[in-house]
């Protein structure tokens, strides 16, 4: 009969070699260094600046724009136009805000000059067609025209020269108001009234001469 802790004690023994015998351990990937090592990138230096570039690589000879100089504008024109004060002033200063040249400004002052010319002859011609209105009125008005209008008219110098200064002629002639009907009916009643028989007497060659010069020849013979 066979000893049975023989047995019982022989397969421990083959249990304990068994977990004894260590198994052999793979290699950790962590730990295996890499064969071939990334290179580590080298840092790059920041491009040059686009100004910089063209300073550099432009022409060494090459100076800067001298700033422009201020026009100073003078201006010609027509005999009898008068440009000045604040109207010289702001023509100056709009070609300055405009950049204009002496020559552009120039012909804008032409322009000016043109246009105010029209404008006064504009005016000429209107006065001259009003005082003669105002002459036809006074020829044909029923108490101091008509058949008496030459008789009335030298009662009316007498009464101008009695009263009126030079400055007062000169000024009735030149605005024509010496034609208006009122201002010689105005005259009139003067110079009847400084008459001692409320009539003018002359002479017969001048009352014959009166009727062909013109009103304000006959109240103003001295102006012109």
């Amino acid at each position: 009969m066979a000893d049975p802790t023989t047995d019982s004690q022989a397969a421990p023994a083959d249990a304990t070699s068994t977990t004894a015998s260590p198994a052999v351990a793979s290699p950790s990937p962590a730990a295996t260094p890499a064969a071939n090592p990334a290179p580590t990138p080298t840092p790059t230096e920041p491009a040059a600046s686009t100004e910089a570039d063209a300073t550099k690589t432009g022409d060494a000879n090459t100076k800067p724009a001298e700033p422009a100089k201020e026009v100073v504008y003078e201006f010609k024109l027509p005999d009898g136009v008068e440009m000045k004060g604040e109207l010289l002033d702001e023509l100056k200063t709009t070609a300055k805000e405009l950049g204009l040249t002496q020559e552009q400004a120039q012909r804008v002052a032409d322009l000016g000059a043109k246009q105010a010319q029209g404008f006064a002859a504009q005016l000429v011609a209107q006065q001259k067609t009003m005082t003669d209105e105002w002459a036809q009125q006074t020829t044909t008005d029923k108490e101091i025209g008509g058949d008496a209008l030459s008789e009335n008219l030298g009662v009316a110098k007498k009464a101008l020269d009695s009263f009126g200064s030079p400055a007062l002629k000169t000024l009735l002639n030149q605005s024509g108001l010496g034609n208006h009907p009122e201002v010689v009916r105005f005259m009139v009643k003067a110079g009847k009234a400084i008459s001692e028989d409320g009539k003018l007497v002359t002479g017969s060659a001048a009352q014959a001469d009166r009727a062909n010069v013109p009103i304000e020849n006959r109240l103003y013979p001295n102006q012109k």
